[in-house]
């Protein structure tokens, strides 16, 4: 699949708002449906691929909000609720600083978002913490897909480092050890039995 592993461009913010990785998405989104508050999530036993991983790993952890966005977002909702107000530069920049203190983390793409938001539903100029409870259910949901991403690949690392299975015995091998055991503990009709099971398998391979 041409999304099944996304790279990243150097010069590209990672943005939870981008989508994953479609097999990760998929993952995910099973997860999601599957969720259940009394059972611990498990990794599936089917894991996305490393590479489709990091690159959602990369996607949920978008660095911090440019202050080119936090600007841009401020001026809108100043504009929209507060189009009459006018700050001396001074306080202009101690306003962004404290909004970039309390919503940094957000990313561009929820700035964005929380702002498109506060103008369409909002009557009063939002506080930073009231901007930031727009998005908090994204925010929480893209904790908890982080979290996920990263037990899914210790879960990769683990299968990877951990010994293959023992082979399995032959069912000749495995019935022969039964007939010893009966014998052993003087079942002798039970051995008997699972001789003669033997022999017809026996036989049978070797006509085949």
């Amino acid at each position: 699949m041409p999304n099944d592993i996304a790279r990243l461009p150097p010069t590209a913010a990672a943005d939870s708002t981008q989508p994953l990785p479609s097999s990760v998405a998929r993952a995910l989104r099973q997860a999601e449906d599957d969720a259940h508050p009394d059972i611990p999530w498990r990794p599936p036993a089917v894991l996305p691929p490393a590479e489709a991983l990091q690159a959602a790993l990369a996607l949920l952890t978008p660095r911090p909000a440019a202050d080119r966005t936090i600007a841009a977002c401020l001026a809108a909702l100043v504009i929209a609720f507060e189009p009459n107000t006018r700050l001396s530069p001074e306080a202009t920049r101690l306003r962004f600083e404290v909004w970039k203190d309390a919503n940094g983390d957000l990313g561009d793409g929820l700035w964005n978002e929380a702002t498109a938001r506060a103008i369409r539903t909002l009557k009063w100029m939002p506080k930073p913490a009231e901007l930031r409870g727009l998005v908090g259910p994204m925010l929480e949901a893209r904790a908890l897909r982080r979290k996920r991403c990263e037990r899914m690949l210790a879960e990769l690392e683990r299968r990877r480092r951990a010994p293959p299975p023992p082979p399995i015995e032959p069912l000749e091998v495995r019935l022969a050890t039964v007939v010893a055991l009966y014998r052993k503990h003087g079942l002798t009709a039970d051995a008997e039995r699972v001789q003669r099971e033997l022999d017809q398998l026996t036989g049978r391979r070797a006509a085949s």
